[in-house]
């Protein structure tokens, strides 16, 4: 027993270690910000646009942007000829953020006036609500957000739809709408960037998850839901494929909501706020990510996504390139969803290329043919005309792949054919008379700063069988001054495709794949099987061995099957390269999914100017900031999992009164039987699974690694936060008490008053609170009743430590001068003064008490810590108290703000509070806890509280109110029926 609990010790502590190691490293795969400013060719302006909803929502406005004009618009008084486009901020967004997309609109418009084609930007104002930590902001933007649509619609008319771009919780507001069939009819596409769509960030609160609830069920039955399922691979193509337009034909669907586009794009690692795997919607038609969208490839941060200059051309694009210009000169956008999506994929995932027809090539032109497989030409000083190179398509039947690139071509030249070669007559050099493009399978990838390599891997074994007619691949380089050349590398796949597993959490070290790589190589893929949960971090090392050059350049390209749009690419230029290579995925692996028949793909294109050894190993650095990242928010959970635990544990054995443990108040604090719970828990849900009693619980199948860790950390936070309030208990009272002079603004002397009334008749704590809660704010009553219950156990603990400092001095004294009084009676002496002093109020009770107790009995209450002595409980309801207040500041806060405009928000934890603070009082009243019977029964209600938390609690954060307010509830009701029992009793 001992082993096992000094194993457990050495657990929590690694954990905590773990925990806060991984705080240390959170930017360990973080890139450098390579994100362009965007800059204002005129003074940014704003005009409001005033309509009837102004009166409601005061704080809300409306705008529409312009530039470089001095004079006020006002678009309701103007023709208006653009598409109309809104930009929806986000958690605490500004409306000004719509000033880098709408700029670049604006100047494309005016680089292109023969087009007749531009934008009319609007944008919304929600005085920079925290929409994301109060849900019920949510509802009130929702409905500002339908009268703007509404008001736009009526000034362009009906037949001109609208294009929403929403910034983080903006990007759910957006898709919110279309479950208003009237106000979808109006909406073209809906761009998301950076946002939380099918789950919050933090489920905070029981209206935000409402929110999010109602808008999956809607558009559940009216738009197209796609999830991956056991046979889902993205990585088989190297582009997501729009729908055809048979299938949306035959789809059953509204067609006023599944004719709206809706692309979704995500940060990558930059972005600190909203992870990667929540920016994507089981409703939507394309999803990416800005490291992967071509003419991006760069991860963005949470702000920068609204300003960051490449990203916000590729936006522009694509809606220039959506729109149409009407005989009466007005711009619309098309209203062909087809349409648009191709256009979507051409600008966010791949420029899509149709595969061309026949060309005539000249035949006295200079042609060359290669026989080698690994071949690596230049020209230095460019070509002068254009360059023909012949490779033959018959090679051995082991050299299936071949990997090509062009050095320095533009992307809109055909470089690569394939063709049937014919012999000169006269100087019997083979050539080709027709050649058919095959620039449709050339993939363009990104390449840091520099312009992206343009390279093709292909299969000459499907090539040979596709077209039999065809006996050679065609290179064709284009003439000009810059550097030219090609890299080839015709290799079996046996050789370069590798499969390696991901390895365990204990496995240390490297691992080698590749030795060495032959000189000239250009491609290796690696499949990486039993990568399967977001926290799993692989580190990927590619050292140079010897190298023709100091400089190279690698290219990554990651892919993860079930998860599309979630492509990554990554350019490395030195071993020492920050950040490394990393390897994870996005989201949690589908059940029953075969990571060894449809493993993630990890595709290196490689500079075959070097020599390179290619190792893996686990990165505990990575896993652990990626657990920091995903799963902080389980943390209150597990915190309130442990404080029930420590109360059962402090309600099991009282301290002895006048000992010097009685002056510890974290005792029980130092435990780890809660983990118990959380590996029970693991197991009792799958029982309920399979029963189909109870409620279904949270699905959260992550590994158990990961609650061990959360787990221990809370304990971790549970004693460090024990150990600060008993340091604030002993130094800064005083500091608390000007605190709360400065909240109540009371008196020094009214203070006291009030504090004295509030120590010897509690129920006035409970009455002054819930009144609070009722005509303010429950968040105000919790902080009142936090302040007023930490200066009751300050004085408390003040008074009792004076006491027994006294009564230790009081002995050694007695011992030094050989008094006969023993220390026992003094300290029982000094015990029922102590309580005379702490409680004169409940003397008669008292009193009355100790007519019709046994002298044991007495005997016994006064050698136990009771009521405000027993300091350990106390502390741990003051804790509870403090997760109650925290819980609902988001709500504080939004009633804070309100109040100035006069508008009534939700309190969503008004009645859990309520209950929290009566029972709190009437707990103070009865002197809890006391020295009762049937504490068995009330430490198995507190374990069945702390296993709802981990099984329900763990992401709807909100439900923790309930569950502390219940053992609050729970523990006055077991203090009040024991009290009342025992006076029934001695009647």
């Amino acid at each position: 027993m001992i082993v096992f609990r000094n194993c457990a010790v050495l657990l929590v502590i690694a954990s905590i270690c773990s925990f806060f190691y991984g705080i240390g490293h959170i930017h360990v795969e973080v890139e450098p910000n390579a994100c362009r400013m965007t800059y204002m060719f005129g003074e940014p302006r704003f005009a409001r646009v005033r309509f009837s909803a102004n009166k409601q929502f005061p704080n809300y406005g409306l705008y529409y942007y312009y530039e470089g004009v001095r004079q006020t618009l006002d678009p309701l008084k103007m023709r208006m000829t653009g598409a109309p486009v809104i930009f929806v901020p986000g958690n605490a967004g500004s409306y000004k953020q719509v000033r880098s997309l709408a700029s670049v609109a604006l100047r494309k418009a005016r680089e292109h006036p023969d087009a007749g084609i531009h934008l009319d930007y609007y944008t919304i104002d929600y005085d920079e609500e925290l929409s994301a930590a109060y849900g019920g902001y949510m509802y009130h933007q929702q409905s500002f957000l339908k009268h703007c649509i509404r008001t736009i619609a009526a000034l362009y008319g009906q037949t001109s739809p609208i294009v929403l771009i929403g910034h983080s919780m903006g990007g759910k507001l957006a898709q919110s709408v279309l479950t208003d069939t009237e106000i979808g009819q109006h909406i073209n596409a809906i761009i998301s960037i950076s946002t939380p769509l099918d789950q919050p960030v933090l489920n905070l609160d029981a209206h935000l998850d409402q929110f999010y609830r109602e808008v999956r069920e809607v558009l559940s039955r009216t738009r197209t839901a796609t999830q991956p399922s056991i046979d889902t691979n993205v990585c088989q193509s190297l582009h997501q494929k729009p729908p055809s337009e048979q299938t949306m034909a035959s789809q059953k669907l509204s067609a006023k909501l599944d004719n709206v586009l809706l692309i979704s794009t995500g940060g990558g690692n930059r972005d600190l706020l909203v992870q990667a795997g929540l920016t994507n919607s089981q409703f939507n038609d394309l999803h990416a990510m800005t490291s992967a969208i071509p003419r991006v490839s760069l991860s963005c941060d949470h702000l920068s996504a609204v300003w960051c200059l490449q990203f916000m051309q590729v936006i522009n694009r694509f809606l220039f390139s959506i729109t149409q210009r009407r005989d009466d000169g007005t711009v619309i956008f098309s209203s062909n969803k087809q349409r648009n999506m191709h256009s979507a994929v051409a600008h966010f995932v791949k420029p899509r290329i149709r595969q061309q027809s026949l060309m005539k090539l000249q035949r006295h032109s200079d042609w060359h043919e290669e026989h080698r497989l690994v071949i690596n030409k230049f020209f230095a000083n460019g070509l002068r005309s254009h360059y023909y190179e012949l490779i033959g398509l018959k090679r051995q039947e082991r050299f299936k792949k071949l990997a090509i690139e062009a050095l320095n071509v533009e992307s809109d030249e055909n470089w690569l054919f394939g063709c049937e070669s014919h012999r000169h007559n006269d100087t019997e050099v083979n050539y080709c008379e027709k050649a058919t493009p095959l620039t449709h399978l050339i993939q363009r990838l990104p390449n840091s700063e520099s312009d992206p390599r343009s390279i093709a891997v292909l299969d000459l074994h499907n090539l040979r069988k596709t077209y039999e007619q065809w006996t050679h691949l065609l290179l064709r380089l284009p003439p000009g001054s810059k550097r030219t050349g090609y890299n080839l590398d015709i290799y079996d796949p046996k050789e370069r495709i590798l499969d390696i597993r991901m390895p365990r959490w204990y496995a240390y070290g490297r691992r080698t794949v590749v030795n060495e790589t032959l000189q000239g190589t250009l491609h290796y893929r690696l499949r990486i099987a039993d990568l399967v949960e977001p926290y799993q971090g692989l580190r990927i090392y590619i050292e140079p061995e010897q190298c023709l050059q100091p400089n190279y350049r690698i290219t990554a390209r990651l892919c993860v099957p079930w998860a599309a749009g979630f492509d990554r690419y990554q350019t490395l230029t030195s071993p020492d390269q920050k950040p490394g290579l990393y390897v994870n995925v996005p989201t949690l692996m589908p059940r029953h999914y075969n990571t060894t028949l449809n493993p993630v793909m990890l595709d290196l294109y490689l500079d075959p100017i070097c020599r390179y050894r290619i190792s893996y190993a686990y990165s505990y650095a990575d896993a652990l900031s990626r657990i920091v990242l995903e799963f902080y928010g389980w943390l209150p959970a597990h915190l309130v999992c442990v404080l029930l635990i420590v109360l059962r544990k402090q309600l099991d054995k009282f301290q002895e009164a006048g000992s010097f443990k009685s002056l510890r108040p974290y005792v029980g604090y130092f435990q780890y039987t809660s983990l118990y719970l959380v590996t029970g828990c693991r197991l009792f849900k799958k029982l309920i699974l399979n029963l189909n009693v109870l409620p279904l619980p949270e699905q959260l199948d992550y590994s158990i690694n990961i609650s061990i860790i959360i787990h221990c950390t809370a304990i971790g936070l549970s004693i460090a936060a024990a150990l600060a309030v008993w340091l604030a208990l002993t130094l800064y009272g005083n500091a608390f008490h000007r605190l709360a002079l400065r909240l109540t603004r009371l008196s020094t002397s009214s203070s006291n008053i009030m504090l004295s009334i509030m120590t010897h008749l509690p129920i006035t704590y409970g009455i002054l609170t819930i009144g609070v809660a009722l005509g303010a704010c429950s968040g105000l009553a919790l902080l009142l009743a936090f302040l007023f219950y930490f200066l009751m156990l300050s004085n408390a603990y003040k008074d009792y430590l004076e006491d027994y400092l006294w009564q230790k001095a009081a002995n050694l004294l007695h011992m030094a001068t050989g008094s006969g009084s023993t220390e026992t009676d003094q300290s029982t002496a000094n015990n029922e003064q102590n309580e005379q002093s702490l409680m004169p109020n409940n003397g008669e009770i008292s009193s009355t008490e100790e007519q019709h107790q046994q002298p044991d009995e007495d005997k016994a209450d006064r050698e136990c810590c009771v009521g405000l002595q027993n300091f350990s409980f106390h502390i741990t309801l003051l804790l509870m108290l403090l997760m109650l207040l925290l819980l609902s500041a988001p709500a504080s806060l939004a009633w804070l703000r309100s109040r100035r405009h006069g508008i009534v928000l939700p309190d969503p934890s008004l009645h859990t509070n309520i209950v929290a603070l009566g029972s709190l009082s009437l707990l103070l009243q009865l002197r809890a806890p006391q020295k009762l019977r049937g504490y068995w029964m009330l430490s198995i209600l507190l374990y069945l509280g702390a296993g709802i938390v981990l099984l329900y609690c763990q992401t709807a954060i909100y439900r923790l109110n309930s569950v502390i307010a219940g053992a609050y509830a729970v523990l006055a009701v077991h203090q009040s029926l024991e009290r009342l029992y025992l006076r029934l009793r001695q009647r």
